[in-house]
């Protein structure tokens, strides 16, 4: 699984950029609940998906500020 480039979130508006976190969010949970049941086969997913959230946080917050 590879991450998201913050050149691709560059391309995308904040509405697609905030469905894509709450998408993120949702399979950050499920892979955790596979994890603490002992399913969860590649543990490297839940860091690379909470780095891709963090990444989308941020240009969604440069944008924020740029519109100001």
């Amino acid at each position: 699984m590879k991450g998201i480039k913050y050149a691709e979130l560059q391309k995308l508006n904040a509405a697609e950029i905030e469905k894509q976190i709450a998408e993120n969010h949702s399979r950050l949970t499920a892979l955790s609940f596979q994890r603490v049941i002992g399913q969860l086969d590649n543990h490297a997913q839940i860091q690379t998906l909470r780095r891709d959230i963090a990444r989308m946080q941020t240009a969604l917050g440069a944008r924020k500020t740029q519109a100001k």
